[in-house]
């Protein structure tokens, strides 16, 4: 059964090859993707992947002139390149010689071992043209190391006849070396011959060579590691959050036995999730390196990991601890001295480098707010901000102090003073102190304001009469208010309440003074 089939072609292009468009005669059969010249073995046909229903017996190939059926050459030993026989590549074993340069048609008869024998009309085209290419191409290091960096990289670059198939040096053109990180041009000489050399990258790189549109095959380069290791100067370090550190050590190589100082190394300080860590550097020519950095928080792990590519086998890591101090300081802070001596005290500590909870905070009082600190009351919060009343003396000078912990450095408050004038109820009576149901009771007093260390009147000040039931001691009832006189003095007489506690307060002072103790007296009514 003999059947014609056109050749389904792809879109893709290998280097020497026209591919030939056809038509389709049958629905079944050989096919084969492309026929051409090899690119590689110039001088060879090539048929890429053939396909077909049973397994292929035999390979012929007429080749003529393109518009002409005259055959110019037969060929016929055909051997599997790939593949099976089913499916598969298939080269000549002899190269294919034509009595002249040119483009030929290839037809191609394929024998299946169902006895099937297939003509694939103008299957493809034979470039039978002289062709460029590289021969010899390679590099003299494939595997360099961190010690023998330096690679180079040549080879030839020829020309193929067709005819004579005779292959020539290309002298005096340009090449082209890519190495992977940049390219470098040179000039063949009179055997064709060229050759560069660059240092290698710490990264594998593909190496390979251009002339025009014709490319070299690829060359691998990769580096080997060997060993390698990092020695800190101080491995531990103490200090207050965000103050600077220098962090310094060595990285050597190992190589025969003996450690070597490592330059250009990369020395990163990481985070505990390997994140940047604030700081890194590279090796000098010594295999130093030195680098600047802060204090972190409290608790913060930071690793030190060096990198060099491929150059080290392995990656040299150590641990860099770090003993830090939180710090803290207060901001806002305010103390304002009451009506009757209560101080309001507010402000916020702020604690830089820890977590909290964190803060006991102590309230302290000194006469001139130098020395004889004491303290006068502690704050227990659990955020930053404070605020507090409390009772105080009516003149001193206050702060606030965080006592720190551990991991937090202590800090104090600006000193402010607070002062208000004191002032009392001097002499008060209540006459008489038993008297009738229904009889008529009077109270006398002086209001005094101390002045430096002296008690003097305060006139011309309300000052207000209460009383306090003795069977409800809880409550209490106002009676009347009375200025006083320019001397302080003050008296009022006023219907007895009941049994119970007579007492008297100065509760309406100005900006500059505090309201007084109350002053009492018992009356027994009968």
């Amino acid at each position: 059964m003999k059947r014609r089939l056109a050749l389904a072609l792809s879109t893709s292009v290998v280097l020497g090859t026209l591919a030939v468009p056809g038509t389709a005669f049958a629905d079944a059969g050989p096919t084969a993707l492309r026929v051409s010249g090899h690119e590689h073995r110039l001088g060879h046909l090539f048929v890429d992947d053939l396909k077909a229903d049973s397994e292929v017996t035999g390979i012929s190939a007429a080749v003529h002139p393109q518009g002409d059926d005259a055959a110019v050459g037969t060929v016929q030993n055909f051997q599997l390149a790939s593949g099976d026989q089913r499916t598969g590549d298939w080269i000549t074993t002899d190269e294919v010689r034509l009595p002249a340069a040119g483009q030929y048609a290839v037809d191609l008869v394929v024998e299946e071992a169902d006895g099937d024998r297939t003509t694939l009309r103008n299957a493809g085209t034979y470039d039978y043209t002289a062709k460029r290419y590289f021969a010899e191409f390679g590099v003299d290091r494939p595997n360099p190391t961190i010690e023998e960096m330096k690679i180079t990289a040549g080879g030839r670059l020829l020309e193929w006849q067709p005819v004579t198939h005779e292959r020539r040096p290309v002298a005096d053109s340009s090449v082209s070396i890519d190495n992977g990180s940049y390219t470098e041009r040179v000039t063949t000489d009179a055997d064709g011959r060229f050759s560069d050399w660059f240092i290698a990258d710490q990264r594998p790189a593909q190496v390979r060579a251009r002339h025009q549109s014709v490319f070299s095959e690829t060359v691998q380069v990769t580096p080997k590691g060997v060993p390698a290791r990092l020695r800190l100067d101080k491995a531990e370090h103490s200090g207050r959050y965000g103050a600077p550190v220098t962090i310094s050590g060595t990285v050597e190589y190992e190589t025969g036995g003996t450690w070597k100082p490592a330059h250009y190394a990369d020395v990163t300080l990481v985070d505990a999730k390997g994140a940047y860590g604030g700081g890194g550097a590279s090796t000098r020519d010594d295999g130093r390196f030195s680098f600047d950095t802060t204090f972190p928080a409290v608790g913060s792990v930071r690793r030190l990991e060096v990198t060099y590519g491929g150059w080290f086998s392995n990656k040299p890591s150590l641990p860099v601890t770090f003993r830090t101090t939180a710090t803290s300081g207060f901001g806002g802070f305010t103390a304002e001295l009451g009506l009757f001596s209560d101080l309001t005290v507010s402000g916020w500590l702020d604690v830089n480098g820890a977590t909290p909870p964190y803060r006991d905070i102590d309230i302290q009082v000194s006469k001139n707010g130098k020395d004889g600190w004491t303290k006068l009351k502690t704050i227990r919060t659990t955020s930053s901000v404070f605020l507090a009343t409390f009772p105080a003396p009516a003149s001193g000078h206050y702060r606030a102090v965080y006592s720190g912990s551990a991991t937090i450095a202590p800090s104090t408050s600006p000193v402010i003073r607070a002062s208000r004038t004191e002032t009392r109820i001097a002499a008060y009576k209540v006459t008489p102190t038993v008297v009738r149901k229904g009889g008529q009771l009077t109270a006398t007093g002086t209001l005094q304001h101390r002045v430096g260390t002296v008690w003097k009147a305060y006139g011309a000040q309300p000052v207000r009469l209460y009383y306090t039931p003795k069977s409800r001691p809880k409550e209490s009832y106002f009676i009347a208010q009375v200025k006083t006189a320019a001397n302080g003095t003050f008296k009022k007489a006023y219907k007895e309440r009941g049994d119970g506690t007579y007492f008297v307060k100065f509760q309406d002072p100005d900006a500059t003074h505090i309201g007084s103790p109350a002053a009492k007296v018992v009356v027994d009514v009968k």
